[in-house]
C-alpha cells in the first residue's frame, strides 16, 4: 500500500531542511536545546505530513554536519523518498554530496529537489542555483527529479512543492505485507513517564499487533530480550496494529531504557539473530581510494555501527566505481537481514563524499560455515544478487551443505516453499537432495564403522551415530537420514537404534567371553564383581563389561545388581528352590534367606531385591512372600 511512505530529508548543514519541515508540517523537530541554541539539528526529528490526496508522509529530518552523518545513515535506513535541499545562496555543498551518495547506495533513487532560502537571493541567482542542481544530479539517482525553489521563511513555493512531493509518491512502489518476520531497527529510545521505555523506527517486513511478544535484540550484546509491546504509535496517534513502512513509536513492557539503545532491534520472536560474518554486493563510490582484502571499515547496517573487516571475494582490488562480491566479519555481532542496504565509510576524508567510501546490499546474512571453493561461493552470489527467489533458495540450501537451512529464513524471501527442490527435515529444515543423499551414505558408513570398532553391539544408537558426523549437522537431519535409509533397507531400525541387515552381535574376542562364563558358572552364587574379574583375567574393565552384557542378552547371564553377573543356571536353580520354600512355609526371613543362597549379606541382599524386582517375592517389613500369595 502506497500509504505507508517515509520520506527523509538530505542536504549540508544550515541549508533550511528542519525550517522546511516546519514550514511543511507545523512541526519542531529540534528538541534538544542544543539544537534550538545553535540553529542546527543534532538528532533525528519526526514529522508527519498529510497530502492533498489523504496520502501521509513520514518524515524524518536527519542532521547535516559532517560530524553527524552517522546520525544522518541511521535516519535514511528504511526511507521510500527523498527530500534533497539545496540552499540556493551556497548551492552543492560536500555534506550535499556525501547525503546523496548515502541516498544512492540505499538504494532511494524517488525523491524531490528543495532549492531553499529564495527569500536571500535575486531571481538570475536562483535560475543559476537551478541549473548547477540540475547539472549535478545528472548522473545521480535523482536525476530528472523535480526541483522546486521554496522559502520556508516567506512560504514561497511550499505548494508547488507539495505537489511535486505528491506526484512523485505516487509513483513510488507501496511496501507490501510479508509472510517473513516484522523487523524494527532502533533510531530513538527515550523513556516516558507512566508507560516506561519508548523506542521509534521504520517497521520492516510484517506487521506489529499491541499485546504481540517481540524480541529486543540490543545493540552490542549477544543477549535476546523477550517482552511484550505495551502500545503502538503511529505519527504520534494511538494504534492497535502497525505495518510495515510505518514510523512506530513502540512502548515496550519491562525493558529499561538502556537495554534498548541506537543500533537494537525488535523482531518477530526466533526470526532473527545476532551476525559476525555477512556476505555482500559492494559499490565503491568514483571518488574513493582503492580497496584490498583486510581493510577495517565502519559498517553501518540498519541503525547499527560496526568495525568489520573486508575480503574480496572475485577479485584482488576494487576499483573506485567498480562493485565486487565481499565478505564482511565484524569484531561483534550485527543483527543483519538479507536485502538490507548497508553504508561503509572509512578513516579518511575523500572529496565530494566526506567519509563514505561505498556501500550495497546484504546478499547472505548467514553465510555457510563449510568450505567451498571461491569459484563457486561466487557464482552462488551472483544468483542471489539477480533477484530471482527461486534460484536464491536452491543456491542458499545447496551451499548450506549438511547445515541445511530453516525454513524461517527461507520464507523471507519467498511466501510459499511448495514445489522447492529440496528435501524437508524435521519440522522445519531444508537440504539439498544431493547433501541429503551424502547424508544418507554417511550415515550408513557410520553405522558399518562402529559393527566393525563394537561388533558386540546388536544396535547402533542415534548418539553413537551422530558422534561420528561433522558436529555441525543438525539432528533432524541425521534422524531423517536414517529414516530414509531405514525405507530403502540400508539399514534395519528398532527401538534401540539402527544396523546393517544380517548384523550378528558377536564377542570380538571368542576366548575372552568363554573365559567370563567359565569363571562365573564356576563361582556359583558368589561371583566376583566385573572390576575383580577384570583384574583376574588381566584386561580393562571397560573391555569386559560389553562382554557381559552380551552374555546376558544371549541368555547366558543375569545383571542382578551394577556390575554383579552370576550365570542363568545358577539363578534358575535358586529362583525354584525359593518358590518351593515358600509355598512350603509361605514366607522367608533375611536369616532364613542366607542359608537359601548359602552366602553372606554381600551376595544374598542384592539377590533379594533381584527377586523382588522380577517379581517373584514382595517385601512385607523384613520378611518376604510369594508374589500373589
Amino acid at each position: 500500500m502506497t500509504e505507508r511512505l517515509i520520506l527523509g530529508t538530505a542536504g549540508h548543514i544550515d541549508h533550511g531542511k528542519t525550517a522546511l519541515v516546519r514550514a511543511l508540517t507545523g512541526v519542531e523537530c529540534d528538541r534538544l536545546p542544543e539544537e534550538k541554541a545553535r540553529g542546527i539539528t543534532i538528532e533525528l526529528g519526526f514529522a508527519p505530513l498529510d497530502l492533498p490526496s489523504g496520502r501521509r508522509l513520514g518524515i524524518v529530518d536527519v542532521p547535516g554536519h559532517e560530524r553527524l552523518v552517522r546520525t544522518m545513515v541511521a535516519g535514511a535506513t528504511g526511507i521510500d523518498l527523498v527530500l534533497f535541499v539545496v540552499a540556493a545562496d551556497e548551492g552543492i555543498m560536500p555534506q550535499s554530496r556525501e547525503h546523496l551518495a548515502v541516498c544512492e547506495l540505499l538504494g532511494v533513487d524517488r525523491g524531490v529537489v528543495a532549492l531553499s532560502k529564495l527569500d536571500a537571493v535575486s531571481p538570475d541567482l536562483v535560475e543559476l542555483a537551478r541549473l548547477e542542481v540540475e547539472e549535478e544530479l545528472a548522473s545521480s539517482s535523482l536525476a530528472g527529479a523535480p526541483i522546486v525553489p521554496v522559502s520556508a521563511l516567506r512560504g514561497d513555493g511550499l505548494e508547488d512543492l507539495v505537489s511535486a512531493l505528491e506526484e512523485v509518491a505516487s509513483q513510488a512502489p507501496g511496501r507490501t505485507l510479508r509472510d517473513g518476520p516484522a523487523w524494527l531497527p532502533v533510531d530513538r529510545v527515550f523513556s516516558m513517564r507512566g508507560f516506561g521505555t519508548v523506542v521509534t523506527g521504520t517497521l520492516r517486513g510484517a506487521a506489529l499487533q499491541e499485546g504481540e511478544t517481540i524480541e529486543v535484540l540490543p545493540e552490542g550484546s549477544q543477549q535476546v530480550l523477550r517482552t511484550k509491546i505495551r502500545g503502538l504509535q503511529i505519527h504520534g496517534s494511538s494504534a492497535q496494529r502497525a505495518l510495515p513502512g510505518s514510523r512506530c513509536a513502540v512502548n515496550l513492557q519491562g525493558i529499561d531504557v538502556a537495554a534498548v539503545p541506537r543500533g537494537s532491534v525488535l523482531a518477530t520472536p526466533g526470526r532473527l539473530d545476532y551476525r559476525t560474518c555477512i556476505d555482500v554486493e559492494l559499490r565503491l563510490l568514483p571518488g574513493a581510494p582503492p580497496l584490498r582484502t583486510g581493510r577495517t571499515l565502519t559498517v553501518h547496517v540498519g541503525t547499527s555501527e560496526r568495525p568489520a573487516r573486508l575480503t574480496l571475494l572475485d577479485r584482488e582490488r576494487l576499483e573506485p566505481g567498480e562493485c565486487c562480491f565481499a565478505r564482511l566479519r565484524f569484531t561483534k555481532p550485527v543483527v543483519a537481514v538479507e536485502g538490507d542496504r548497508f553504508i561503509v565509510r572509512g578513516f579518511s576524508r575523500i572529496p565530494d563524499a566526506g567519509w563514505t567510501l561505498g556501500g550495497g546490499r546484504i546478499l547472505d546474512a548467514a553465510p555457510p560455515r563449510a568450505r567451498i571453493p571461491r569459484e563457486e561461493r561466487v557464482a552462488g552470489l551472483r544468483t542471489l544478487a539477480s533477484d530471482d527467489p527461486g534460484a536464491s533458495l536452491a543456491v542458499r540450501i545447496k551451499q548450506a551443505k549438511l547445515r541445511g537451512v530453516r525454513e524461517a529464513e527461507l520464507l523471507r524471501e519467498v511466501r510459499s516453499l511448495d514445489g522447492i527442490a529440496a528435501v524437508r527435515v524435521g519440522s522445519d529444515r531444508w537440504l539439498d537432495p544431493d547433501q541429503f543423499e551424502i547424508l544418507v551414505g554417511r550415515c550408513v558408513r557410520a553405522v558399518e564403522q562402529h559393527h566393525r570398532e563394537r561388533p558386540i553391539d546388536p544396535w547402533v544408537g542415534f548418539a553413537a551415530v551422530a558422534s561420528r558426523l561433522p558436529t555441525y549437522v543438525p539432528a533432524e537431519a541425521i534422524r531423517a537420514a536414517l529414516a530414509a535409509a531405514a525405507e530403502r533397507a540400508e539399514l534395519e531400525a528398532a527401538r534401540s537404534g539402527h544396523r546393517r541387515p544380517g548384523h550378528a552381535a558377536h564377542v570380538a574376542d571368542p576366548l575372552l567371553g568363554k573365559q567370563v562364563l567359565e569363571r562365573l558358572k564356576g563361582a556359583g552364587l558368589a561371583p566376583p564383581n566385573l572390576e575383580v574379574l577384570a583384574r583376574e583375567l588381566k584386561v580393562n574393565v571397560r573391555e569386559l563389561r560389553p562382554v557381559a552384557d552380551h552374555l546376558v542378552r544371549e541368555g547366558e547371564l543375569v545383571r542382578v545388581a551394577a556390575g554383579l553377573f552370576f550365570a542363568t543356571g545358577g539363578i534358575d536353580d535358586l529362583r525354584e528352590r525359593l518358590v518351593q520354600y515358600l509355598r512350603k512355609g509361605g514366607e522367608i526371613e533375611p536369616a532364613e534367606y542366607k542359608k537359601l543362597t548359602g552366602q553372606t549379606r554381600k551376595y544374598t541382599v542384592p539377590l533379594m531385591e533381584f527377586f523382588d524386582a522380577e517379581k517373584v517375592t514382595v517385601r512385607r517389613g523384613n520378611i518376604r512372600v510369594l508374589r500373589g500369595s
